[in-house]
């Protein structure tokens, strides 16, 4: 007996059972199973891995002493910013939200488009697929901000977990 069948029909029912876990709407369920301290500190790592530069260019001072929130639509999960200490600092990670100076509101298929810099954030704006609230002119910079991320500083891993995940949830071949 072959093991090649074996482990192709294994890694078809666990990305099968991924799939269904991680659609938008288990996403919230799923994430917010692990403590928001554990989620956060992976957040605040992955956001200041890929946004070194523009930190140390000063381009995230504008958020000092302010929260921004960051809204999955169809996942119902909401992520809270903040900058202090020369980073960037997830302060909130929950299936709920949280009080903010500014929040951004997306769904997960616009998120994957503007992370893989398949659409700009004003292209989405325009179109209503990216809601600003609070106040505009935080949000805007930070809108703005994220128009400046060059994919080749984000992780791999990460890269490819998202194009996964774009490929089983959304259709996207």
């Amino acid at each position: 007996m072959s093991f090649v069948p074996a482990i192709s029909n294994a890694s078809t029912t666990v990305g099968s059972l991924v799939s269904k876990l991680l659609s938008p709407e288990k996403l919230s369920w799923v994430a917010t199973k692990l403590p928001m301290k554990l989620n956060c500190l992976v957040i605040g790592q992955v956001i200041n891995s890929v946004f070194a530069e523009q930190i140390a260019e000063g381009d995230f001072d504008f958020l000092e002493d302010q929260q921004l929130q960051i809204e999955v639509l169809d996942a119902d999960l909401f992520v809270a910013i903040s900058f202090s200490e020369n980073k960037i600092q997830c302060t909130h990670f929950a299936s709920h939200a949280t009080e903010s100076d500014a929040s951004l509101s997306i769904d997960t298929g616009n998120a994957i488009k503007l992370i893989q810099q398949e659409i700009d954030p004003d292209t989405l704006f325009f179109h209503r697929k990216l809601k600003i609230s609070g106040d505009t002119e935080l949000a805007h910079q930070v809108k703005n901000t994220i128009d400046t991320i060059d994919p080749e500083v984000i992780p791999g891993l990460l890269m490819r977990l998202i194009s996964e995940y774009k490929q089983r949830i959304l259709g996207d071949h």
